[in-house]
């Protein structure tokens, strides 16, 4: 099986209405979370037999002043995650949570693949509701991750 035929097989056992990108080695779907609606896409590198799930949150109204306030959010969120993390292109404001497998095309299934895509989805769910406080103005990226996290523990 392809790679693209196992991931697509993850997201009709999920029972989520993915469907190839015409052209292009992407499926993509929309996903309705309890903090959010995102986009989630998921390409094939076929020269590295890797597979990468992007997570994006849909609608966020971000103006560019807003932008480094973000990136303080995101990297204090990305500190100490074990797998995936948030990028943020600073030229549009675009935001995603991403997660990478990459595996040979006989190794490859569903259940290798379950614990990445469900990673980046719930990890974009925990997270959503602080960026949501960050770009609304009501906390500081600070105390956004912090009243998600609570504070830091020292050794």
């Amino acid at each position: 099986m392809t790679h693209l035929t196992v991931a697509q097989d993850l997201f009709n056992e999920l029972g989520w209405d993915a469907a190839q990108l015409p052209d292009v080695p992407v499926i993509s779907c929309a996903l309705r979370l309890p903090n959010g609606v995102v986009d989630i896409f998921c390409h094939y590198h076929a020269e590295r037999d890797r597979l990468l799930f992007y997570v994006r949150p849909q609608k966020l109204a971000m103006i560019p002043a807003q932008r480094m306030a973000v990136a303080e959010y995101i990297t204090r969120a990305n500190y100490g995650l074990p797998l995936g993390n948030f990028e943020l292109d600073l030229e549009d404001g675009e935001i995603n949570f991403k997660n990478a497998v990459q595996v040979p095309e006989g190794v490859i299934s569903t259940a290798l693949l379950r614990p990445y895509l469900l990673n980046a989805v719930e990890t974009v769910n925990y997270y959503l509701p602080g960026l949501q406080q960050v770009l609304a103005g009501s906390a500081t990226p600070a105390a956004a991750v912090t009243a998600l996290e609570g504070p830091a523990q020292g050794c």
